[in-house]
């Protein structure tokens, strides 16, 4: 694992960022729902913002559950 990578979670606003390299996001883009891509000035992806994370995650375990007792 690259040691520039950090993950950050801020629990207040349900938002998990992955840093994946030093910079200033300059751009970015939604590449879907909930999930922004952040890019520095070269165009290089820097970082990923996933909102509402806590759901994200408690929805797809919920589902796993459901298959695995198929419920």
């Amino acid at each position: 694992m690259d040691k520039n990578i950090k993950v950050l979670f801020d629990e207040e606003n349900d938002i998990l960022y992955v840093s994946l390299k030093p910079g200033v996001a300059i751009d970015s883009e939604e590449i879907a729902e909930d999930i922004r891509v952040e890019y520095d000035d070269k165009g290089q992806v820097i970082g990923i913002e996933i909102f509402n994370i806590t759901k994200m995650l408690a929805s797809a375990v919920g589902k796993k559950i459901k298959e695995t007792l198929k419920i």
